[in-house]
């Protein structure tokens, strides 16, 4: 049997979600893809594969960045 990784920590969500808020996938250029797809493309570039591939994971990642940029959106 293989040994798997831990699971993400709250912090590691926070992370990743404030990495992808500060990234140029939020630019122009990809103005016409899913978040999804956004977040697909981000974490298999950053080796993050394991987190793209489990859904529940890259769920959870989207929320933590969704509720950020509601959070950003409502201080301005």
């Amino acid at each position: 049997m293989g040994v798997t990784s831990p699971l993400l920590t709250e912090s590691d969500l926070d992370a990743l979600a404030s990495d992808f808020l500060q990234s140029h996938y939020l630019g122009a250029i990809y103005a016409d893809w899913s978040p999804d797809r956004r977040l697909d493309v981000f974490l298999r570039r950053r080796g993050l594969a394991r987190v793209a591939n489990d859904g529940d994971l890259s769920h959870n990642v989207l929320e933590r960045i969704m509720a950020r940029g509601r959070a950003t959106m409502t201080r301005q």
